[in-house]
């Protein structure tokens, strides 16, 4: 695969011959790494700055009250000791609407909490949602050099917080820029560890403890059995689909920007383009969800398409 000119140091990966870490931002290596209780907890807790002692692994569907609802479908769906529910998941495509996709998501948590009776308090488990993305959600000046954004409800006219059963955490790793040499607390660790585990060749000298120590172990590729190995490279191979598609999509879009005059007629060909590169995902079995996200189609237009692809219907 001929490397990418690009200032972007996340493209420009190993080969996966070369590698010895497998990479956490793909969906096996996340689950692999954070499937493991000890390192989400640890995580968490650095993330967050919270105390958690235990946590219990839930099904990782949100369901609707009614059949035909709508589902939800994140990375990682946990329980704390105390009752309070973490969503964490990955994003690598860039999504017009993930503001309102964590919303959405979170909202299924809060409302599953509705007991099956006639009467309750409303008194709710706080519900966080942590998002790793690899790409820029928050583009305006005063957000450049900030890699991790809280967001919460606040009430307007005080600036004081409204309610604490709901918070946001959004990692935008595109922005985090340090070395190893760099690094202060392990806040730092965790995002240089997701961010560039997949270059690395042996531990850094710089990255101590017990707990990062246990990380690298369980990312050791040559550890992987061989359905596995299986399972990660196709996860590999998709994440590198996944970003260059979207990076065609950019491309595509600050292209159009600079033209000025000759509109007509450009959205129609945008729009055609982009179903192309969905009847390519669509081929490749990815979720209708995940094909979303990277053409920025409607749900309606992705469905009509799978709907007529000879491909799936000979299936």
């Amino acid at each position: 695969m001929a490397k990418a000119k690009t200032k972007t140091p996340v493209t420009s990966q190993p080969s996966l011959l070369d590698a010895v870490y497998i990479d956490p931002m793909t969906d096996f290596g996340f689950k692999k790494l954070f499937m493991n209780k000890e390192l989400l907890i640890a995580f968490l807790n650095d993330i967050l700055a919270a105390d958690i002692r235990d946590i219990t692994y839930q099904p990782t569907e949100g369901l609707g009250e009614y059949k035909d609802e709508r589902t939800a479908i994140f990375d990682l769906l946990c329980t704390t000791g105390s009752g309070e529910y973490v969503i964490v998941e990955m994003q690598i495509g860039e999504q017009t609407f993930f503001k309102d996709r964590v919303l959405f998501y979170a909202s299924h948590i809060i409302r599953k909490q509705a007991p099956k009776k006639k009467y309750w308090d409303y008194c709710l488990k706080a519900v966080y949602v942590v998002s790793i993305l690899d790409f820029v959600l928050f583009k305006d000046k005063e957000s450049k050099d900030m890699v991790m954004e809280k967001a919460c409800i606040y009430r307007e006219r005080t600036g004081t917080p409204f309610s604490d059963k709901l918070k946001f955490v959004f990692i935008e790793l595109p922005k985090f820029n340090k070395t190893v040499s760099e690094l202060k607390g392990n806040t730092d660790t965790w995002l240089f560890m997701l961010k560039h585990l997949f270059t690395l060749k042996s531990p850094p000298p710089e990255i101590r403890g017990r707990i990062f120590k246990r990380f690298f172990k369980l990312a050791e590729i040559n550890k992987l059995t061989h359905t596995e190995m299986d399972t990660f490279e196709k996860s590999l191979k998709k994440n590198y689909f996944l970003r260059d598609m979207a990076r065609a999509i950019r491309i595509e879009e600050r292209t159009e920007g600079r033209m000025e005059g000759k509109i007509e007629g450009k959205i129609e060909g945008k729009i055609e383009g982009r179903m192309e590169v969905a009847i390519k995902l669509l081929v490749r079995n990815m979720p209708i969800d995940e094909v979303i996200s990277v053409t920025e189609l409607s749900e309606e237009q992705v469905r009509q398409l799978l709907e007529n692809i000879p491909e799936l219907q000979a299936e």
